[in-house]
Order: C-alpha cells, then sequence, then structure tokens
C-alpha cells in the first residue's frame, strides 16, 4: 500500500509510478482526511510507502496528523519507506517520519529524495519552461533508481535523530476575521474546485458560491494551483507569478475503500 499526499501532483505522480510498478494499492491521504477514513487492512501488502511533499524541510500537517490518527492492521514487520519530492533537500523529514512511525510500534526502512519543482511559490516563482522540463526528467531517472530499491526493498536514508520539528505546523485561518492571505480575486468563477480539493475542508461557499477560508490549513497550496482562472492569490506574495500543477499527473481522484 502506498499511502501519498500531493497539492500539484508530484508527489501523487511518483505514487502513481511506483504503484505501476509494484502493484501496490494507492491511498490519497487528502482524499483519506476529507473522508474522516484512517483504518487500513496492510495483512496482504508486502510493502509501505509513504509518498509525500517536503514542507519547510520536514512532513506537512496533513501528513502528520493522518499518520497520528492512521490504523493499520495486519502490520508485521512490511518494508516500510518515503519518498519525499522536494526542491532540494527534504532536510530532517526522514527523522519526523521515523519518529511518527517509532511511536506507532512501525520499524522504518528508510527514504529516498526525489528533486522535483518546488511550488511554494510564496518565497519564489515557478521555475521557466526549460528549466522545469529538465527537472521532471532528471526526476523519472532519479525515480527509476528509487522504484528498483523499493522494488528490492533495498533501506533508504534513515535519520534517527530527533527533529527540529516534527512537522510544518498549520494555522488557523478566516477570511471572516481577516486573517487568511488566501483570497479568490475578481477572476473566480465560482466553480468550487478548490473546496472539492481542500484536504482540510477549510474552504467554504459564501452566498455567490465563491471561496472564503476558515479552519485549519495545511498551505499546501492546491487551492491556488489548481484555481483553472487563477484567481486565488495569497497576499500580494502570488501575484503575477506562474502557477505549477505536474504534467505527467493525472486528475486528481478519491480513494476506493474496502
Amino acid at each position: 500500500m502506498i499511502f501519498y499526499f500531493s497539492a500539484t501532483g508530484n508527489s501523487q505522480y511518483a505514487a502513481e509510478k511506483i504503484a505501476a510498478a509494484t502493484g501496490d494499492r494507492l491511498v490519497s491521504i487528502g482524499a483519506a482526511l476529507r473522508d474522516g477514513r484512517f483504518d487500513f487492512d496492510i495483512s496482504q501488502d508486502g510493502c509501505l510507502g509513504f509518498v509525500v511533499p517536503t514542507f519547510a524541510w520536514t512532513l506537512p500537517g496533513a501528513v502528520a496528523k493522518f499518520i497520528e490518527q492512521l490504523k493499520l492492521t495486519g502490520y508485521a514487520g512490511q518494508f516500510v519507506y518515503g519518498v519525499f519530492t522536494c526542491g532540494e533537500s527534504s532536510g530532517s523529514e526522514s527523522a519526523a517520519l521515523n519518529a511518527l512511525l517509532n511511536a506507532k510500534g512501525i520499524t522504518f526502512s528508510g527514504s529516498f529524495d526525489l528533486v522535483m519543482p518546488d511550488n511554494f511559490i510564496i518565497w519564489s516563482d515557478v521555475p521557466s519552461p526549460a528549466r522545469l522540463d529538465s527537472m521532471l526528467k532528471n526526476a523519472d531517472r532519479t525515480l527509476e533508481r528509487i522504484i528498483a530499491a523499493v522494488i528490492a526493498k533495498k533501506p533508504g536514508a534513515v535519520d534517527t535523530g530527533t527533529p527540529k520539528d516534527l512537522y510544518m505546523p498549520m494555522e488557523t485561518i478566516s477570511s471572516a476575521k481577516k486573517t487568511s492571505k488566501l483570497t479568490a480575486d475578481e477572476k473566480c468563477t465560482a466553480c468550487g474546485l478548490c473546496m472539492s480539493l481542500c484536504p482540510m475542508r477549510c474552504i467554504q461557499a459564501d452566498e455567490n458560491g465563491r471561496p472564503l477560508w476558515e479552519g485549519t490549513c495545511t498551505m499546501c497550496l492546491a487551492c491556488l494551483h489548481r484555481c483553472p482562472a487563477g484567481a486565488v492569490q495569497y497576499g500580494e506574495d502570488t501575484q503575477n507569478k506562474g502557477r505549477y500543477v505536474n504534467p505527467n499527473a493525472k486528475p486528481p481522484a478519491g480513494n476506493t475503500y474496502d
């Protein structure tokens, strides 16, 4: 079984490629959080993977929340690995995942970094098309090596140290209280896509069907990058910047539960 968390398709694409090679089942962490599903039977699975992005050199808050509530039936020492999609380095993410899994009595077999385009455009901007193409091709070559290691059950890097942060803190935001920097500008068509994608269910519709942010946000920026009208902004930090969705990933889909 492969659990993955993906806002703009990088981790989803990697998880899909691994699953195609191994035959493992895929579970979207974002969809599971929205559905309130945390019980999974892995008694028939030879491996357990976590394919997730790096947020501020550690785990996304949404991923940590999911793992903390995760209840696995049938764990019997399977090969457990992580694949971290990151802009440069995953930092202490391996130590964070190791700590969360060890707290559940699960032995972590190690992790692999997969450098891919960084979507956190609050701090930067989307790379040029040529740079994106180069990064994605390099990522495919690295991913093939990761897949070979997973099939061979070859341990990855294990960081047994104490992580500075188990996860990137989530933010409580409110459009009504004007504490949300996430807004929708005049280009918004009230399509509702952002609401259906939000893993934390913190986006609500106003009387005109336009989004309001009310609740806990994991800062995945799926709402911003996937808005078909390019209407979602994070204050002035994302004005006149590009948007990124992995061109090779399938459209986001829900989970099928046994």
